[in-house]
Order: C-alpha cells, then structure tokens, then sequence
C-alpha cells in the first residue's frame, strides 16, 4: 500500500495474523474468507479464498490482507486462537479503538503465585496439607 506516493513502493509488513482453529474448519461452521493480493492492492479484483482448516493447523497472512469469518451456519462453537504479531512501533486503532471496549468489565483479579500453588497443590493432592 502506498499513501499516495509512488505507486511501485509497497510498504514492508508491519503485523502478522495467525489463525489457529481449534475445530476442523468447514463451509458450514464459517471458515475465514480472505482476498489474495489485497495487502498489496485493497481493491484488488480477484476470486477470494476460504480454506478448510484442520484443527491445530496454522493460517499465517499479512495483517493488511482484506479478511472476515464467514457465518456458522451449524450447531456448534467455532473456537479459534488468533494470534497478531506486530512490530513494537505499531498499534491498530481502527480496530481496537478504547472508546469501542469502554464498557467492558474490569479485569478480575489474578491470583498471586502463592495461592496458585496452594490451589494446584489441593487438586493434585485432594486437600491433603
């Protein structure tokens, strides 16, 4: 993508997505459709894509490529572990702007290390001391 300069420079990757199904990915329960060549050219005019996944595999692109999940039309939850990698300077704020998650909950409290032992230790050991 350029920012109204020359339109032979490309700017180098900033960020990376991968995707991570933890089901099988179908047509039915809604697999990522994405538009090759789009991180390059956003109007690019060419058929998209939306491969099936076998759970655990990776999917690996651009973070500038024209993507979106499809509808799960099925019964069941479609769980996916989505991982961006972004260089330290980077930050999306189209996408994660504040005043979009304003009302979400404050964040619980995390155990300290102390009382995660001590609870490991009463799984473990069925409440023994």
């Amino acid at each position: 993508m350029n920012a109204g300069g020359d339109p032979r420079f490309v700017a180098p990757v900033h960020a990376v997505n991968v995707f991570v199904p933890l089901v099988n990915l179908t047509a039915a329960n809604g697999p990522t459709e994405y538009v090759p060549g789009s991180h390059l050219d956003f109007d690019a005019k060419v058929p998209s894509k939306t491969p099936s996944l076998k759970a655990g595999s990776a999917l690996l692109f651009d973070y500038r490529l024209k993507h979106r999940g499809l509808g799960n039309s099925g019964t069941e939850e479609r769980p996916l572990l989505y991982i961006t990698y972004a260089k330290p300077f980077w930050l999306d704020v189209y996408n994660f702007d504040r005043k979009r998650y304003k009302n979400l909950p404050p964040v619980a409290k995390q155990a300290s290390r102390a009382e995660r032992t001590e609870k490991r230790q009463r799984t473990i050991f069925g409440g023994l001391p």
